[in-house]
């Protein structure tokens, strides 16, 4: 057990010793952790662990280097902790016990010291704090009778229209931060294209760079894809690691679907219609191409083989809200699917509410 907790004390040592240059460290004080408890660093913005280590007398630590600061909470078996706050290559501590840290509406932003990122959250937060608890307590009356759900639903829509205002504001009149891009991202279809413009041309060229300036960019440069246009090709790798492309496919009517393992619509779409989509089309020139937006490669290859895809399917496990395909074909939701022409044109866009089957009919000429 003492070279246990020896191996321990030089492995947190290390961390805390070997502080790259222009790196980040974070060095965490946080009562109630048991020793050699694993603690999980969990990246908000890709769904990713950055990395692990082990508890000893309360203390852990973590060092590494950032391209851009990202949002991050700690994880571990017993204790998920909740809040993320902003991780940025400067010395970050923290200090704070296990129980309050495990209640969702703790602000974690304030117990930790050394992001300037930080800042700006905890401003953003005291300002839209209320507005959101005042739809909380509406929402209350509910169950109470003392308003009905239309009146509930009338009042939310006006809340949530002045969320949008209080934010945009805000993030106009501070632009050239993390938090701000981030969340203009965020708000990308909620807020008109224009204001997303506008803000875009107030950022340094820093930011503009940066990872979030660049997919701003790219959100705010993409027409979205419509009858006729071109498709945008992807690549990404299958789950035997060999790179894929969409355009591996031009040739034939490409049914390009968009799904994830978590994504209870998608796994029901593909188990229930698709067989009858590839036994009815097998005598066409037609192809499936799945795309998952899963982040875990395990979850990915578990729901894969209890779907049985026989057809290809590929990914770049990044999160849907940042990745770049989505941007590309303007997705905010999946299941979705793009009939995709021999030519490679956008024949139609197909949402998870239309007849996929009767799309497909009308592009091979099938009348029933």
């Amino acid at each position: 057990m003492k070279k246990k907790l020896l191996l321990t004390f030089l492995t947190i040592c290390i961390l805390s010793c070997s502080k790259p240059k222009e790196g980040f460290t974070i060095k965490a004080n946080i009562n109630g952790l048991k020793d050699s408890t694993m603690v999980y660093l969990f990246n908000g913005d890709t769904w990713n662990m950055i990395d692990s280590t082990i508890v000893l007398n309360n203390k852990f630590a973590f060092a590494g280097k950032l391209n851009d600061p990202v949002p991050i909470s700690f994880i571990t078996k017993e204790h998920e902790i909740y809040p993320d706050f902003w991780l940025e290559n400067k010395e970050i501590e923290i200090n704070a016990s296990i129980e309050p840290l495990s209640e969702k509406d703790i602000n974690f932003n304030k117990l930790s010291i050394g992001s300037k990122t930080n800042e700006v959250a905890l401003r953003y937060k005291e300002l839209t704090d209320p507005i959101h608890d005042n739809r909380g307590r509406e929402y209350q009356k509910i169950s109470k009778k003392i308003i009905t759900k239309e009146e509930f639903d009338t009042y939310a829509d006006k809340n949530f229209d002045t969320i949008k205002k209080v934010s945009l504001q805000f993030f106009l009149e501070n632009p050239n931060n993390y938090f701000s891009i981030y969340e203009i991202l965020n708000f990308r279809k909620v807020f008109p294209k224009e204001s997303s413009q506008e803000y875009f041309n107030l950022l340094s060229d820093k930011m503009k760079n940066s990872s979030y300036g660049k997919k701003l960019d790219t959100f705010l440069s993409t027409k979205p894809l419509e009858e006729g246009d071109d498709f945008v090709d992807i690549v990404a790798e299958n789950l035997k690691g060999e790179t894929i492309k969409l355009s591996d496919y031009k040739g034939k009517v490409i049914l390009l679907d968009f799904w994830a393992g978590w994504c209870v619509p998608c796994v029901k779409q593909i188990k229930e219609e698709f067989p009858t989509i590839i036994e009815k089309y097998k005598n066409e020139n037609f192809q499936i191409v799945s795309f998952s937006f899963d982040v875990e490669r395990s979850r990915w290859e578990n729901a894969s083989k209890k779907l049985q895809l026989s057809w290809p399917d590929f990914s770049n496990l990044l999160r849907m809200g940042s990745n770049p395909v989505a941007l590309n074909y303007s997705l905010e939701q999946i299941p979705t699917s793009f009939i995709i022409s021999e030519e490679g044109k956008i024949l139609k866009r197909v949402e998870y509410e239309d007849n996929l089957e009767e799309e497909l009919d009308k592009v091979f000429n099938i009348k029933e």
